[in-house]
């Protein structure tokens, strides 16, 4: 049986949706862990040695949250436009899995330095990154409020298991 956009209901596409986000949680979270297992001569330092990554990876990160938020905003007004819930939808999930996928690539990036260099620090700021993605979770409420449905397209959206238009 094919699903064509129209037969989704809301209900199945936040399942896809938080399906999508768990994968992504688990994919780093389990590198991390294998990398913590994998890693010897660890140690925890804040202590600067010369060593680059001691700035690099720290900035990552935070250039990874401030993009992430950035380009995430960006999109969601440029979805004002858009006339169906469907639309909208389709946008915050685009706008959501790059969101992801930065925040994702600055904590593997923690991780791979972690594995190089043995210092727990950039494993901390990993495991930082990480649970901010978790926090980022997609829920109704926030798609509701992140995308400010009301009237019709709110209604629309709280009808778990109708098709949307």
């Amino acid at each position: 049986m094919q699903n064509n956009p129209s037969s989704i209901t809301p209900k199945a596409f936040l399942k896809t949706f938080s399906i999508i986000h768990v994968a992504l949680v688990i994919g780093v979270s389990l590198f991390g862990i294998v990398a913590y297992t994998l890693t010897e001569n660890q140690k925890f330092s804040i202590d600067y040695s010369g060593d680059a990554m001691f700035f690099v990876v720290p900035l990552i990160a935070i250039a990874g949250i401030v993009v992430a938020n950035f380009l995430y905003r960006n999109t969601i007004k440029g979805l004002a436009s858009k006339d169906t819930l469907m639309g909208k939808l389709i946008g915050i999930q685009t706008a959501s899995i790059i969101k992801y996928a930065l925040l994702e690539g600055a904590a593997l990036f923690g991780i791979v330095a972690f594995m190089n260099e043995g210092n727990q620090y950039f494993l901390g700021i990993s495991i930082f990154l990480i649970g901010w993605l978790i926090m980022q979770r997609p829920t109704r409420d926030k798609i509701e409020r992140d995308l400010m449905l009301s009237g019709r397209l709110k209604s629309e959206f709280q009808q778990e298991d109708k098709p949307m238009n």
